[in-house]
């Protein structure tokens, strides 16, 4: 029995880490997207909050790809931990939008859409 346990707990928190860089936004719900380069090697990424009851976004995740830095916005349950790579840095107001800071070294920012990817900064 242990060693079915052992891959089925496998399974599970490979599934909970794949899940966090899934895109899970159509790149109309979270427009309009602002970018601008930040000093100490970061760009600001600014975005608006999709409105759901169940759900918001409190960040982003991103993963670096060769050249390529893959940014996608995360989505959170209301009431569960949420922990984003980068939380936003401005509370959500009657704007609805988010900005997070994340590393920047020269490459080309892709942000992940559920049904595109737009190349955002530079």
């Amino acid at each position: 029995m242990k060693s079915i346990a052992i891959p089925i707990v496998l399974l599970f928190a490979t599934a909970s880490m794949g899940d966090e860089l899934r895109p899970h936004y159509a790149r109309a719900a979270v427009q309009p997207v602002t970018v601008q380069k930040l000093p100490n090697n970061e760009i600001s990424i600014r975005y608006h909050v999709f409105p759901e009851s169940n759900h918001y976004s409190s960040g982003v995740n991103y993963e670096k790809i060769g050249n390529m830095l893959q940014v996608r916005i995360d989505r959170c349950r209301v009431g569960e931990k949420c922990a984003p790579m980068a939380k936003t840095v401005i509370p959500l107001d009657e704007k609805w939008e988010a900005e997070v800071h994340i590393p920047y070294h020269g490459e080309t920012v892709v942000l992940v859409h559920a049904d595109s990817q737009d190349v955002i900064y530079p």
